[in-house]
């Protein structure tokens, strides 16, 4: 036989012939063993490494936003791929760049967290999911302890006019948190029935000032939620604050409650198979002044649901009641409607929810 390196054959005994072939035999096994290994190497594996997982702006005041940067790496030996990053609230936005990140690269992920415009302890999340299999999923926290320029204490008035009432005041206090005079430029209400003004010399401190707020009734009784935006001195066009106003003007008729929710499983297909309490609401419908009213017509926009109006003598007024006595396929919203002899609400309406869960 041939030899590796020898030119000339060589006689080999059986021994030797036997160790020739268990050593080519541990080469070549040998051989196969660095092509799998290096056949594993090429698949790699993804590893996504932030710089810092959480960021905190300490105590901030007087800015509308804070910004930042997350800083990663791909630290594997493979593609790493990200997914878009999932803010825990619409109050951040987020941008990540880029999406795929070769071994060795690195990238970005900015973000920048809207403050509003009240005091407030921030902790928000931002969930970062990729190809990592030895961590699918990153969440980065953004803290921040936030107080802004202008304080406004009680930000929200609510108001009611009762039933012949026309008009009704609010009060609230504005401050300026640097210790600076106030320079308060103008107070936008929302409607042409509401004022706004600064009470002069309501209070001795420049970087404080009392404001008043009149709601005058304007048309149908209805609920009604407006706004007074505050715009200070060299910022004109975006409002320092917002004072919330949500109220109603009161009617001559009222109903208790002011709304029907139902909320039951999908196998309870009809009334029969419930108790009478789980099957029917009730709505208390009476004069704001005592007077005897005169209903009719109830109507319902929702299937299945049906709906009677009951005279009540004891206090001159009604009771509607509302009978679901076929279970819809799914969850719906709609109303139950009625006539009425009052001039000003011929027509009342009470919005009705059915909640359908299934199990």
């Amino acid at each position: 036989m041939f030899l590796p390196g020898h030119g000339r054959p060589v006689t080999v005994e059986p021994a030797q012939d036997h160790a020739i072939i268990m050593k080519d035999a541990l080469a070549a096994a040998t051989l196969w063993t660095g092509v799998l290994c290096t056949s594993a190497l090429g698949a790699g594996t993804p590893r996504l490494q932030f710089d810092q997982t959480v960021y905190d702006f300490g105590k901030t005041a007087q800015v509308a936003t804070v910004s930042g940067v997350f800083r990663f790496q791909n630290v594997g030996d493979d593609l790493l791929r990200l997914e878009p990053p999932e803010a825990s609230c619409g109050c951040t936005a987020v941008e990540l760049k880029p999406g795929v990140l070769p071994p060795g690269e690195t990238g970005e992920l900015r973000f920048t967290l809207h403050l509003g415009q009240v005091k407030a302890q921030f902790d928000k999340r931002i969930t970062v999911r990729s190809n990592d299999p030895e961590t699918p999923e990153v969440v980065l926290a953004i803290k921040a302890d936030y107080t802004p320029l202008y304080d406004i204490q009680p930000m929200i008035l609510a108001a009611e006019l009762a039933f012949g009432v026309n008009a009704t005041t609010q009060f609230t206090t504005i401050r300026r948190t640097d210790g600076k005079p106030l320079g308060l430029a103008r107070l936008a209400p929302s409607q042409p029935w509401i004022n706004a003004t600064v009470e002069p010399g309501a209070t001795a401190d420049p970087g404080t000032a009392r404001l008043r707020v009149v709601i005058q009734r304007d048309g149908q009784p209805r609920r009604f939620h407006e706004f007074v935006h505050v715009y200070a001195t060299g910022q004109t066009n975006v409002p320092v604050s917002i004072i919330s106003l949500p109220g109603q003007f009161v009617g001559e008729l009222s109903v208790s409650p002011e709304s029907l929710y139902w909320s039951v499983t999908h196998d309870a297909t009809v009334a029969a198979d419930r108790p009478e309490a789980r099957a029917t609401r009730r709505v208390a419908i009476r004069s704001s002044d005592g007077r005897k009213i005169a209903l009719k017509n109830p109507r319902s926009t929702v299937q299945g649901l049906k709906v009677t109006l009951v005279p009540n003598e004891a206090d001159r007024g009604y009771e509607l009641v509302a009978r679901l006595e076929e279970v819809p396929a799914s969850s719906v919203s709609g109303k139950v409607s009625f006539e009425t002899s009052v001039a000003a609400q011929p027509v009342m309406e009470v919005p009705v929810i059915v909640h359908v869960s299934r199990q």
